[in-house]
């Protein structure tokens, strides 16, 4: 409705425009009031275009309003507020149909903007041989959600986990687990029965510390690291054992949390370990690279240190090794040049935002990119903190493991749904558990502004009322209730909705609102605009299941109108937890 708005608007006020001698004015738009009783839209193109037309703001909105006010069959009334914005009131004859409208179409609208870019995000980035902690939460929902969004939106989406699979840390793992794994083979056992993920992360905890205190062990790893990196076929297979067992539990947890990732979208450090030499010759043939202490850096005036010194990006270490910095630059070249991609989106947390600026700006100094046009995003977020508001962690200090974590989410969702509804079968109720306790656990996190920190509490998020998933999703099961027991199958009801108050009216309207919302998440990559969004429209839902009688209105018609808006009330709040991974349960 907005996009028809602003079609409409520039379509109007054109022959003004020309006018005053302005022919570009497409940048104008309208936006919801903050105050809803000042119009469903408001536009401040007076203000914007009077310097342009070169008369007072105040006089152009009068002759901006004198057009509008002749369109009679969108707005009831447009009136100028202040030194010139406009309020725009539509008729709710406009509401409905655009309502009727959006609630025939299969994805409520989403894909009628679709652009077909290819989109690749990196995230959830776990590593081989370590158990997901609570710190692995955030990259992998919030990437989950950015990914789920900009595809319901019609374009194509490339995950990619960047797993840390190679390198000095997998050599210290294979130095303690090599031997296990020959003993699993003389005994043949499957190698997961000997070497779970727990016992691997021991192990490299064991590794790292004789490490420290051994240099015999040390330099016993640094040789396998090179056999390895040699390609040692025997070495490559232990290898990828242990990346099999590791991530057998790693997508135990990714179905718990719903998260669509997948083998085929592993794609970690090792993946691009024979394209890293070629990366840094493209570099140096930029004229950029520059030997300083022996390694092989590029230095851009943007990065110094507190002091004014200039800040490296080394792409290859005085001993030929490579960093970080130079499996990040190889993957953006792969991802331009192989993937095609048009944006490329990394979500991980807040302390690598400097090590990001300095890869996508030498990835554009130095013309490794594929599509110097190619968007470059990093997503940042910040902590998940205790009670204490230090960073979440055990009474013994480790990190929280993300399964008890959730595991507990979920006993404590069963207390609470036996509670609230011990007439469920225990089949069922286990069921909703899940659902509430992995949707509270991913809704408390998705609906705070990911640059903040936020403190975990399962009470909080566990809550019936208030923005929590819990909320969301009783609105939901609610819903499905009036259905049943009107003896309606929600997903065949196909009748249309009028306006006949003003419950109604509101609930149209932020239904209307949601592909726009949609649309901003993708566009700010920012998932907590959808969690608001949710939150009004079950709030809007219950205002109007409050004051508008459903199954006992007043005549049949009026009951197949307000059965006609909540079931797509349903359907919005259903799509909106989907697009979150969150489920929306019938019953709770």
């Amino acid at each position: 409705m907005k996009k028809q708005l602003i079609s409409l608007i520039h379509q109007k006020l054109a022959p003004l425009m020309a006018g005053y001698g302005i022919q570009e004015f497409d940048f104008i738009d309208v936006q919801v009031p903050p105050d809803r009783s000042k119009g469903d839209f408001s536009m401040n193109a007076a203000m914007k275009l009077a310097k342009a037309a070169k008369c007072p703001p105040i006089k152009l909105a009068q002759e901006m309003l004198a057009i509008l006010n002749e369109e009679k069959s969108w707005f009831s009334k447009v009136e100028i507020a202040g030194p010139g914005f406009i309020n725009m009131y539509l008729h709710d004859d406009v509401i409905s149909a655009n309502f009727n409208q959006i609630s025939a179409l299969p994805d409520l609208g989403l894909k009628g903007g679709q652009q077909n870019e290819t989109t690749v995000i990196d995230y959830s980035s776990v590593n081989i041989a370590k158990q997901m902690h609570v710190g692995h939460l955030r990259s992998t929902i919030i990437g989950d959600v950015l990914a789920r969004v900009i595809e319901a939106l019609g374009n194509r989406v490339i995950r990619q986990n960047h797993l840390g699979d190679w390198g000095l840390p997998m050599a210290m793992v294979l130095f303690k687990a090599v031997p296990i794994l020959r003993k699993a083979e003389r005994e043949n056992v499957p190698a997961e029965n000997l070497l779970p993920l727990s016992r691997l992360e021991e192990l490299y905890k064991e590794a790292t510390a004789e490490c420290k205190n051994d240099e015999e062990t040390a330099k016993q790893c640094h040789e396998l690291l090179v056999r390895l990196q040699q390609g040692d076929p025997q070495l490559l297979s232990d290898w990828k054992k242990i990346t099999r067992i590791s991530m057998i539990e790693v997508y135990r947890i990714y179905r718990l949390l719903d998260v669509k990732l997948n083998e085929e979208n592993e794609c970690g450090e090792s993946f691009y370990r024979d394209m890293l030499a070629e990366t840094v010759k493209e570099i140096e043939k930029s004229g950029k690279l520059v030997e300083s202490q022996g390694a092989r850096c590029v230095f851009l005036d943007e990065f110094v240190s507190k002091e004014g010194n200039p800040l490296p990006v080394i792409v290859q270490k005085s001993d030929g090794a490579f960093n970080y910095g130079t499996f990040d630059l190889a993957a953006l070249r792969y991802r331009t040049h192989r993937l095609k991609a048009h944006r490329i989106v990394y979500v991980t947390d807040a302390r690598q935002v400097l090590h990001f600026k300095q890869v996508f700006a030498t990835a554009r100094i130095c013309g490794i990119l594929a599509d110097e046009t190619v968007a470059l995003e990093h997503v940042p977020f910040g902590s998940i903190l205790g009670e204490d508001n230090k960073p979440l962690k055990t009474r013994s200090g480790e990190n929280v493991k993300l399964s008890e974590l959730l595991d507990e989410a979920i006993d404590k969702a069963f207390q609470v749904v036996t509670e609230k509804n011990a007439g469920l079968t225990e089949e069922y109720r286990h069921e909703v558990a899940k659902m509430v306790g992995i949707g509270a656990v991913k809704y408390a996190d998705l609906s705070q502004n990911r640059n903040n920190d936020y403190v975990f509490s399962f009470d909080r998020m566990l809550a019936l009322n208030g923005n929590t998933a819990p909320y969301l999703q009783y609105a939901h099961a609610r819903i499905c209730s009036i259905f049943r027991k009107a003896g309606i199958d929600p997903g065949n009801f196909v009748e249309k909705a009028r306006v006949s108050a003003a419950a109604e009216r509101d609930l149209m309207v932020k239904i209307l609102e949601f592909t726009q919302t949609v649309e901003q998440v993708a566009a700010e990559l920012r998932p907590h605009i959808l969690c608001n969004y949710l939150y009004e429209l079950a709030t809007a839902f219950s205002t109007f299941y409050d004051r508008c009688p459903v199954l006992a209105a007043e005549s049949e018609e009026l009951k197949t109108s307000r059965l006609a808006l909540c079931n797509t009330t349903r359907k919005t709040l259903a799509k909106g937890l989907e697009l979150l991974g969150i489920t929306a349960p019938r019953e709770m």
